[in-house]
């Protein structure tokens, strides 16, 4: 596995790097115009972000203000590129890690299990988010509980593909990535 830094991403997606594409793969739905996508994460971070202000603030009051809960925020969002990074060694060949115009993605054209597939897209999520935010629930320490909601909301479009591999792909389906659309085929 080697993972490459390819910088700004061009805004198209025949430069991406790819790899076979399967005559009879099926495209996994998904909303196709970005600003409605845009909108949808935009919408659904919100309610995520609300539902956890509501979470912590009862559980924390003040401690969430403290300098430690300030600094775990932004960490929070400095994390966005580990994040990525994460995703990157799920993959057992090269993988891509893009930045710019809005986007922070990494891919890969190979083909992988379902399985894998949502191994990957949950990783950061359990890391980043759920991990540190059980704990700091747990142990009542604001800081990591801060890190971890603020980690899981910045994996909507994680947990979105995820849902739409989990409902459209039969369990022994095959994955991947071209042109920026997610396909699948059964093995």
């Amino acid at each position: 596995m080697k993972i490459k830094f390819m910088g700004k991403y061009n805004n198209d997606p025949k430069s991406l790097p790819k790899g076979e594409m399967i005559s009879g793969a099926h495209r996994i739905k998904k909303i196709d115009n970005l600003a409605v996508l845009t909108l949808v994460m935009t919408l659904i971070s919100c309610v995520l972000g609300y539902l956890f202000l509501i979470l912590l603030v009862n559980t924390f009051g003040r401690e969430l203000l403290s300098i430690a809960g300030v600094v775990a925020a932004m960490l929070a969002f400095v994390f966005m590129i580990p994040h990525e990074y994460i995703h990157a060694v799920c993959f057992k060949e090269e993988a891509y890690i893009y930045v710019g115009n809005g986007l922070l993605f990494a891919m890969s054209p190979e083909h992988m299990s379902k399985k894998r597939y949502l191994f990957m897209l949950m990783l950061p999520f359990l890391l980043l988010g759920a991990l540190p935010l059980v704990a700091g629930l747990i142990f009542h320490w604001s800081p990591p509980a801060i890190f971890g909601a603020l980690s899981i909301i910045t994996c909507t479009g994680d947990l979105y593909f995820a849902a739409n591999a989990l409902v459209q792909v039969p369990s022994r389906g095959k994955i991947y990535l071209y042109d920026m659309v997610n396909f699948w085929y059964a093995d």
